[in-house]
């Protein structure tokens, strides 16, 4: 698991039990079930009429992957793969051949394959435009599934709201009997629950995961802008060492010396 997922997830639940358990005399108000179906039930309702079901446990399936380290681009394989790339395909196509057949990157190795088309008449900035529409695909679909979540987050606090106002009607209903006075405070406080449901939801679960996937989404542009570079760069029969060293400008300084450190 990624430390700073870990750190995050943990630092956002003490602080949220230390505000609660230090503001507030009886801690059991908090845990109200008709709060909780309010806001839950109908955030999960309201999910489910917009989105299908499938394409959100898919995305939260990545998130998880992500948190688990195991969904991260891996520069450094990238570069290292485009590099025995090039010798390959300087050495001949069998060669070529050999080494995309090994490759791990997915989409390398299927923007490798787009090299075999030079025997076609395909010019160099056709096979660039396809790559690149590639690249374009796979980022808008992947920001429309950030979008779920953005649209999600905006489900909890309205629901919050509603069943603030539910609580406010029942309160001022029953503000005519004898004990309304003694039952103010309490009723208000249940009422005020469903907001809070609503803004820890919002807060502490759909706008992480919303972020976390766009910052993912990125990595990947990155990765997939990286792999266009290099095949095109060694499709224009360019020296291996100016292959590396041109993909590594899409990189910053600090990522350009931790991939240095981890190939010394």
């Amino acid at each position: 698991m990624k430390l700073e997922t870990l750190a995050g997830m943990l630092i956002a639940l003490t602080v949220f039990c230390v505000a609660i358990f230090t503001s507030i005399k009886n801690v059991s108000v908090i845990f109200d079930i008709h709060a909780a179906l309010i806001v839950i039930g109908g955030t999960v309702a309201v999910a489910l009429i917009c989105f299908p079901l499938k394409r959100i446990v898919s995305l939260l399936k990545v998130f998880m992957r992500r948190m688990l380290g195991t969904n991260q681009r891996d520069y450094a394989l990238i570069v290292d793969e485009i590099s025995k790339l090039s010798d390959a395909y300087r050495r001949g196509p069998k060669f070529f051949e050999g080494v995309v057949n090994d490759l791990k990157d997915p989409f390398l190795k299927d923007a490798a394959g787009v090299l075999s088309w030079l025997e076609a008449d395909v010019a160099p900035a056709q096979l660039r435009d396809l790559l690149e529409t590639r690249v374009e695909t796979h980022y808008k679909l992947y920001m429309n599934e950030v979008r779920v979540f953005r649209i999600m987050g905006k489900f909890p606090p309205a629901f919050g709201l509603m069943g603030t106002t539910m609580g406010m009607i029942a309160l001022l209903q029953s503000l005519g009997s004898e004990e309304s006075r003694s039952q103010i405070g309490p009723s208000m406080a249940i009422a005020l629950v469903a907001t809070l449901y609503g803004l820890v939801l919002t807060n502490f679960v759909f706008v992480p995961i919303a972020e976390n996937l766009s910052e993912q989404t990125e990595e990947d542009m990155i990765a997939r802008s990286i792999v266009v570079e290099g095949i095109m760069l060694i499709q224009e029969g360019h020296p291996t060492k100016f292959v590396v060293e041109k993909i590594k400008s899409y990189l910053l300084p600090n990522q350009r010396l931790a991939l240095e450190g981890r190939a010394a």
